[in-house]
């Protein structure tokens, strides 16, 4: 799957019903040029704590299986889940969302981690065939 914003909106809201409920409102979507970073999901924080702009970011560098791309997505949604909820202001991968991953890594069969070792990720067609080894999700 070639990552586009369309495609990457169509699974947020599916992923969203079936995984979170239904309760994540629509971040902005980036498409990054990134071969290191799957993906990335940053927001502003003001001084009194309030977040806007919240925005994911997938990389539009590798043709992705429909499995590698829930993964990465749904990683950069429980970010955002927990920032929504109140939970974690900073997005880090702590003890919450370590938690997170692990309850759905068994619930729904993913493979959700920090890290991870980028040697069965497909390099997009006519894109550069250097990449990383290992690649920290964010």
């Amino acid at each position: 799957m070639v990552v586009s914003k369309f495609n990457v909106l169509g699974l947020f809201h599916t992923f969203n019903e079936e995984y979170f409920g239904g309760v994540l409102p629509i971040p902005n979507f980036k498409i990054s040029h990134s071969y290191k970073t799957l993906g990335y999901f940053h927001c502003e924080v003001d001084d009194f704590g309030n977040t806007s702009d919240e925005t994911i970011e997938i990389s539009g560098n590798y043709d992705f299986t429909e499995s590698q791309i829930r993964d990465v997505l749904v990683h950069e949604m429980i970010h955002y889940y927990l920032l929504y909820i109140g939970i974690d202001k900073k997005c880090k991968h702590g003890k919450e969302f370590k938690k997170m991953c692990n309850e759905f890594n068994s619930k729904y069969n993913m493979n959700l981690s920090v890290t991870i070792d980028l040697s069965d990720y497909k390099i997009k067609e006519g894109n550069s065939n250097f990449m990383f080894k290992l690649c920290t999700l964010f």
